[in-house]
């Protein structure tokens, strides 16, 4: 029986989200298990939950503040959306053309969900469809490669990485309608996963511009660009709910681990101590 179809579970996250401070918890994705399973964790990293529980992978959990998730599985034999509620139990597939589904995530009102798919062509685009799966469209349409797409919190914009003509992943931001791109970040590294702040003043990303990954942030225009993350190589940024920490993935060794940090790259501390990979978290403030 899937593990998120228990009334234990509800039980656990209840009780998970009732101790936890402000109602906040971060969601992940690790294979501490085997496969990758999706994970809930007060910020505090004090108690733990198990979400899924498989014989396949489920990755990349995006967390609403009703309790919503979605996530990328594999059930189904390539990578689709599901959304599970942490409250009521229901896990539904919200994907089910061809193609790969992933890097889902929820609109600031949580009608909506942005994901990516290579439904229509060899390149990832950036697609949009209504939280329950209905009315899915295609957002951009070229022949590059388009990844990690986010709102701004007023839900005007959406920040994405895109792989064009210089053949390195950078930056861009667009309206939510899909038109009027503009490109934030110029250099000839990888930059992934950015993330506008809750007062949408900053963009958190990450990048190998001075050779290892590390964690950037930078004006929604592109200026004042500097990182923040420490000496190890750290990916994965997102923002806690207040906008005054940010919680990423830095890699030790065979694993890797989550830690939070201040805006400004003070204090950081180490939120989960596990031997196996541990990636994209997710930092959310949960309705009671």
């Amino acid at each position: 029986m899937r593990y998120e179809k228990t009334g234990i579970l509800i039980l656990l996250l209840i009780s998970l989200v009732s101790c936890t401070k402000n109602g906040e918890l971060i969601v992940f994705s690790s294979n501490m298990h085997g496969n990758y399973d999706i994970y809930a964790i007060t910020p505090d990293g004090k108690k733990l939950t198990q979400l899924t529980k498989s014989d396949w992978d489920n990755n990349y959990p995006s967390i609403y503040k009703n309790g919503d998730v979605a996530y990328i599985s594999r059930e189904s034999g390539k990578d689709d959306i599901y959304k599970l509620n942490i409250r009521d139990k229901k896990s539904v597939r919200l994907t089910f053309l061809r193609g790969f589904n992933r890097y889902p995530t929820f609109s600031p009102d949580g009608k909506s969900i942005l994901f990516i798919s290579n439904r229509d062509g060899s390149n990832f685009q950036i697609y949009l469809m209504d939280s329950d799966g209905q009315k899915q469209v295609r957002l951009t349409k070229n022949d590059y490669d388009d990844r990690s797409p986010s709102y701004s919190p007023d839900g005007k914009k959406i920040v994405f990485c895109s792989k064009r003509e210089d053949k390195n992943y950078n930056i861009y931001v667009m309206d939510s309608n899909g038109k009027n791109e503009l490109r934030l970040t110029k250099n000839n590294a990888d930059n992934f996963a950015p993330r506008f702040s809750r007062d949408g003043a900053k963009i958190a990303f990450y990048s190998d511009m001075d050779g290892d990954y590390g964690i950037y942030v930078m004006n929604p225009d592109g200026t004042d660009l500097h990182k923040i993350s420490k000496a190890q190589p750290s990916v994965y940024p997102y923002w806690s709910p207040d906008g005054k920490r940010l919680v990423y993935t830095v890699f030790e060794g065979n694993g890797s681990n989550l830690v939070t940090i201040d805006a400004d790259g003070k204090n950081l501390k180490q939120l989960t101590h596990f031997t196996s990979m541990n990636l994209t978290a997710r930092w959310e403030k949960l309705e009671r």
